[in-house]
């Protein structure tokens, strides 16, 4: 055999730094085709599919946002006046800091203003264990399971006063 029928190549020298093979047209050519079709053929799928459904549909022209009978979304509706309602909600909330009245009747609970209730807690303290004074069974962390904020299934036994 005769090595005159095959090409050699020879090591790319540092004056040719490119390809020396062009792209192949063809083959790029069918590529571009193939694309063109599936273009043309997704267009010509939704035309199909649009006259289709126009006919199943009756189309009435639309009807205005704001008639006599229209029915009202469900709540909560956005606010209208927010100034006003919030001043509102702010007074109801401070008469109810600096007023007296009933939490739970049944239960004996009762709401005071919040400046007496500070000045009976600066008058009487806080309560303090007394010195020496342990818990009998020392509480221990509840451990969670990840996503779990559950409180612990039993209480945590606190101090016992004798």
């Amino acid at each position: 055999m005769s090595d005159a029928n095959h090409a050699v190549e020879t090591p790319p020298s540092p004056a040719h730094q490119h390809e020396t093979r062009d792209a192949d047209i063809r083959k790029l050519t069918y590529l571009a085709l193939g694309i063109l079709a599936l273009i043309i053929f997704g267009f010509v799928v939704t035309e199909i599919v649009f006259y289709a459904l126009v006919g199943r549909q009756k189309l009435t022209p639309p009807r205005a946002l704001f008639t006599a009978g229209a029915q009202m979304p469900p709540p909560p509706r956005l606010q209208e006046h927010t100034g006003v309602e919030l001043q509102g909600y702010l007074s109801e909330q401070n008469h109810i800091l600096d007023s007296y009245g009933w939490v739970d009747r049944n239960a004996g609970k009762v709401r005071i203003p919040i400046d007496r209730a500070m000045s009976l807690l600066l008058q009487q303290g806080l309560p303090v264990r007394p010195a020496g004074q342990m818990t009998l069974a020392p509480s221990v962390p509840h451990e969670l399971p990840r996503g779990d904020f559950a409180p612990p299934p039993q209480p945590v036994p606190g101090p016992r006063h004798q």
